[in-house]
């Protein structure tokens, strides 16, 4: 007798790449929260749809930040992170991920 082997979906699927460009007052108009400061991957905060520019991809509130510009951020404060996106041409490239859901377990 054969086993079905149940596939999972890995969590680089829901890997998301964005191109932000910054308004005219020079911010990224892109809601960053937590931080290991405050014991938590940074994520991205409320999005504002009618301030933020997009050159590519799109944004979701509660997604974790990866990477900005390449560079991986998770586990950085977030005062780090604003440092590295403050020297960052336009656009900046901003990779993050959907959280997974919990089961409760």
């Amino acid at each position: 007798m054969s086993k079905v082997i149940q596939k999972k979906n890995h969590w680089i699927t829901k890997v998301n790449d964005c191109l932000v460009i910054r308004g005219a007052c020079g911010e990224l108009n892109v809601d960053l929260r937590g931080g290991a400061e405050h014991g938590e991957f940074a994520y991205i905060g409320k999005v504002r749809e009618d301030a933020v520019v997009y050159q590519d991809g799109k944004l979701c509130e509660g997604e974790l930040l990866l990477e900005v510009e390449g560079l991986p951020v998770s586990g950085l404060p977030l005062y780090d992170i604003l440092n590295v996106i403050k020297f960052c041409k336009d656009p900046v490239r901003l990779k993050t991920v959907r959280q997974g859901k919990r089961n409760g377990k």
